[in-house]
């Protein structure tokens, strides 16, 4: 299955690098699958140090927060051996990368688990939460959807945080409704190169 998650690395001058990933885990969360682009700064980091720290989440700003690159200053300790642990995860699995596949653009890493963790009881989860996690996705999907089909779902999405949402997955949704909308203009206004 995979696991919607957070994911820390450590960038080489030592800070932390968040990011969101989706690994591949066995039903009883000893294998773990991880396929980063090459081209991102997570498989960078991942390639060299060879391990990272997964965290699941009941947090939906945390996760908007990560998908749009504004959760590297989120609370966090360094545990030696394991790396950066959110202290807004519920439980953290630190792994280590045994074996890689870099010869397709999207990378393949097995995993085992070095040590694992709780910060605190996993909250639970709702509709506007789950909302914000399927925006989440899509914003990272941009370039293979439809404009007008990502607008739809936004707009049918909206209606679960409108019926459902606190104000962490109100602000969570909306920043990722401005992600979107930043990332599209963007796309547009970029010249089209042959």
């Amino acid at each position: 299955m995979i696991l919607e998650a957070i994911i820390t690395t450590e960038n080489p001058d030592g800070t932390m690098h968040v990011s969101p990933m989706g690994p591949h885990v066995s039903d009883d969360l000893l294998q773990w699958t991880l396929k980063p682009f090459q081209t991102s700064k997570t498989f960078q980091n991942l390639y060299c140090t060879n391990r990272c720290v997964v965290h699941v989440v009941d947090d939906a700003l945390l996760l908007a927060r990560a998908v749009t690159g504004q959760a590297s200053g989120s609370p966090s300790r360094f545990v030696e051996g394991a790396g950066f642990i959110l202290l807004g995860a519920c439980h953290w699995y630190s792994l280590s990368i045994e074996l890689w596949d870099i010869s397709q653009p999207r990378a393949v890493a097995l995993c085992h688990v070095e040590s694992t963790g709780n910060e605190r009881p996993f909250f639970g989860w709702n509709r506007a939460k789950h909302a914000v996690v399927e925006l989440a996705i899509l914003s990272s999907r941009l370039g293979m959807l439809a404009p007008d089909f990502i607008q739809a779902e936004i707009e049918r999405l909206r209606i679960l945080i409108d019926k459902t949402a606190g104000e962490s997955e109100t602000e969570a949704f909306q920043l990722l409704v401005d992600c979107i909308d930043e990332r599209s203009r963007d796309r547009v206004d970029s010249p089209k190169h042959s």
